[in-house]
């Protein structure tokens, strides 16, 4: 009996060794596991704090700019506007003769075409730039539209108050409807482009489905 007794306390005693065994390499594994998620979190957060920088260095410079062209007086602005007329005068080559004299009989001013096309297109970088870079800020995309929107028109505002105070320029509501404008057809491009990705994606799930 006592040698029996012996054997019972000395298997019960490897069995609970190594079961403690099994259970210190199961929390090393567990542990591990944790770490090598947790520095793949931080590194994703760390790449997405460098995205969310990049954008909005990106928008910065962008309103920098716009705000650098409205410093500009009325004859540096004029001359920068006729020296790019020269260049685009290349596209007329390109132009059917009878389109060109279409043109000419309805555009008497090339160059407040170009300044007000400069305008729409410049507003509708701004709200594409914008957009981006507060979607990579993690904000709702529905109030993210309406944000930009409300952005744009804003900045457009306060663009034309800015050249008040510049010589030769002057504060233009028909500029503010323009560049609204421009930030418009950005913000319903986005919506658009969203909208077909969405129904594409609703479209591959029930074709996913009915293939079930």
């Amino acid at each position: 009996m006592p040698g029996t007794y012996e054997f019972v306390v000395k298997m019960w005693t490897n069995f609970f060794c190594k079961f403690k065994l099994f259970q210190v390499l199961f929390y090393l594994m567990k542990n591990k596991r944790q770490q090598e998620i947790r520095r793949d979190v931080n590194i994703q957060k760390k790449n997405t704090k460098y995205i969310i920088c990049f954008y909005w260095t990106i928008l910065v410079l962008y309103l920098a700019i716009i705000y650098f062209f409205s410093s500009q007086n009325g004859a540096k602005s004029h001359e920068v506007s006729a020296g790019l007329l020269q260049y685009l005068k290349v596209l007329i080559l390109f132009i059917p003769g009878n389109m060109l004299e279409f043109l000419s009989g309805v555009v008497k001013n090339y160059e407040y075409v170009l300044r007000k096309t400069a305008h729409f297109t410049e507003y509708l970088v701004l709200a594409l730039i914008f957009y981006k870079a507060i979607v990579v800020s993690s904000a709702k995309t529905k109030n993210s539209l309406k944000i930009t929107l409300i952005f744009c028109f804003l900045y457009a505002v306060s663009d034309e108050v800015h050249q008040i105070f510049v010589s030769g320029r002057a504060f233009a509501v028909k500029d503010i409807i323009i560049d609204t404008a421009g930030a418009t057809l950005g913000v319903s491009t986005i919506y658009l482009t969203k909208f077909i990705k969405t129904r594409r994606r609703e479209q591959m799930r029930n074709e996913e489905i009915n293939k079930r």
